[in-house]
């Protein structure tokens, strides 16, 4: 008989990471590309997401140095003429995660369910 947690939810925490351990995207690399993809600038995006400009640039270069390819291009000048955009490898990128991450939470619904019972609501 499989006991009943009816207020549980499994949840998932997944990130894609260097052979020797360095994080190189995640949730919350995501949410940065998310914010620039809507915001339009790295300067807005930060602070969109509450974060400082300089730690957000860090964060998105050591993945781009780790990945080897850039993700948001940015261009200088003035107005309408600045701002950031993501690359089709910084979007491409996004779109994978995102359904990997889908399927391993679909994956974990399933094995709680099979375990557990279904999930609570």
């Amino acid at each position: 008989m499989k006991p009943r947690t009816p207020t549980l939810r499994p949840r998932v925490s997944l990130w894609l990471e260097t052979p020797e351990g360095q994080p190189v995207f995640g949730k919350g690399r995501m949410a940065m590309l998310d914010a620039i993809d809507a915001q339009g600038s790295l300067s807005a995006a930060a602070q969109a997401l509450g974060m400082s400009y300089r730690g957000m640039w860090a964060r998105l270069r050591r993945s781009e140095e780790r990945l080897g390819v850039s993700l948001v291009s940015s261009h200088a000048g003035r107005g309408k003429s600045s701002g950031s955009t993501l690359t089709p490898e910084g979007r491409e990128l996004a779109q994978r995660y995102r359904l990997l991450l889908q399927r391993i939470t679909a994956a974990a619904d399933q094995a709680y369910a099979e375990i557990f019972g279904p999930p609570a609501g």
